[in-house]
């Protein structure tokens, strides 16, 4: 008497074979007799010989395959019997073959995988591989990719300026699900090492991070593509901010930072702007801002990049520097109405956000831009601070968590402490510490040594899983 196998699937394979099933066969019986019966010929693997026609056309029966082989790393066999002791007998399958699928519907199935199973799809056939490499592709992977967001954390090198010499050998990228554990998506390595780098910032799944010694990176975690884009212009003040965005005008990403230089007719520092367009390998000069920038992170909102000015506050014009990355122009936009300052930006969609913090710090507000006729903001919420998360610094100053949202839930950082608030409740709870160690280099004695501090520096941001390419 045969042994009766059964197989549980990874809940996105599931929907995935759901949808092959409703499309192709109408008959989950026949269906779920042919993933099993074919699972053999599948050889675990993507070879050409089981999936797809020499038109690149995918039928009856590979489709199948093709499926078993991309779910068999979360495949669990729930019989103990060892797979290679299954005997498979198909007696009928001519009776049950199908028609090719359509491209259309083979097209909407890879684009919801994700990006690791989409590159292993690429090797499959040269139809598969131009489809894939395809913008249209690109584009549609991307925004079914944005219903699934999550937060990325990329550990700094150090803490404290007393390690200055100290440089990096390697960046790694975890993606963090608020749980005790971290997924290390990417890790890229350095002969010579990097130096400490500044927040980094996101865009479609790709990661801009820049250091303290001016060097400018670019990757997609996802696609483990790494690239360092050439050297910009000297500035006198050594302040690692570049924005990244993209211009919907010209289909193409761009990145924009500030500098410093000396004017010669009159001897003062002034502030300068320059922009390059991925795949160009040029920094172009635009326009000088209208006003100083100071060194935050940039927010990127619908092809718009927004600074905050660096002036005194009897000076200080209560607006934000925006420049728009099609025209490569600026302009101004006032200030949240509250009394509290605006610290920094926050990723929230295609609005800008802002938090704004007032003394003694143990409050947060968060603001939202929305983008009417008329763009007005309105107070998202009002969050107390944790006192464990708010650093008091020299000189009456305060170090104030780092603010994410995060699906409906906004996630308050600092170091490895992480609390969440809910939106509707209005109640926070301190989450499990995340990330406890990070390898680094010490110039001094040429050795490599695991930071084991109290408090770990990570830089957060949000995510999302992407197949664009960094060229």
């Amino acid at each position: 008497m045969a042994t009766k196998m059964t197989f549980a699937f990874h809940p996105e394979v599931t929907k995935l074979l759901s949808l092959v099933n409703n499309t192709t066969y109408g008959n989950n019986d026949i269906f779920l007799d042919n993933l099993i019966s074919s699972s053999a010929a599948a050889s675990l693997s993507f070879s050409p010989l089981f999936i797809v026609s020499r038109s690149g056309h995918l039928h009856g029966r590979g489709l199948v395959s093709s499926f078993v082989a991309l779910a068999m790393e979360a495949d669990v066999p729930v019989s103990p019997r060892p797979p290679k002791a299954m005997r498979v007998v198909i007696k009928s399958w001519p009776r049950f073959a199908v028609p090719c699928i359509p491209d259309d519907v083979i097209f909407n199935i890879l684009s919801r995988l994700p990006s690791k199973s989409v590159i292993r799809c690429k090797s499959v056939c040269k139809a598969w591989l131009a489809m894939i490499s395809s913008q249209r592709f690109v584009t549609a992977h991307l925004e079914l990719s944005k219903a699934r967001p999550t937060i990325l954390v990329v550990p700094r090198a150090y803490l404290d300026w007393e390690h200055e010499g100290m440089a990096a050998l390697c960046m790694n990228f975890y993606r963090y699900n608020l749980g005790s554990e971290v997924e290390l998506i990417h890790s890229e390595h350095f002969q010579k090492g990097i130096a400490c780098w500044a927040q980094p910032v996101h865009c479609d799944g790709l990661i801009l991070l820049s250091t303290q010694k001016e060097q400018i990176v670019l990757c997609n975690p996802a696609m483990r593509e790494f690239i360092t884009l050439p050297k910009a212009s000297n500035s006198l003040r050594k302040i690692p901010k570049v924005g990244f965005g993209f211009d919907s005008c010209s289909n193409k990403y761009k990145a924009a930072r500030f500098f410093y230089q000396m004017k010669s007719e009159i001897f003062e520092v002034v502030c300068r702007f320059e922009v390059l367009t991925l795949g160009t390998g040029i920094w172009r000069r635009t326009a000088d801002p209208p006003y100083p920038i100071m060194g935050i992170t940039p927010a990127h909102v619908r092809g718009s990049l927004y600074w905050r000015i660096d002036l005194p506050s009897p000076k200080h014009p209560k607006v934000f520097l925006q420049f728009n990355l099609a025209e490569e122009k600026f302009s101004l936009t006032p200030y949240p109405p509250c009394k509290a300052e605006p610290i920094y930006f926050v990723e929230f969609g295609d609005e800008l956000c802002c938090a704004c913090f007032a003394e003694p710090y143990e409050v947060v507000e968060i603001w939202i831009l929305k983008n009417n006729e008329s763009p007005t903001w309105t107070q998202y919420c009002t969050i107390c601070i944790p006192q464990d998360i708010i650093v008091p610094l020299p000189g009456d100053f305060f170090k104030v968590p780092k603010v994410i949202f995060y699906l409906k839930d906004i996630l308050l950082i600092r170091e490895n402490k992480v609390y969440r608030y809910n939106i509707v409740t209005k109640e926070i709870k301190k989450l499990t510490e995340a990330v406890q160690d990070f390898c680094y280099y010490n110039s001094e004695n040429n050795k490599c040594t695991i930071y084991l501090g109290k408090e770990l520096a990570c830089h957060a941001v949000n995510y999302v899983d992407s197949i664009v390419p960094v060229r």
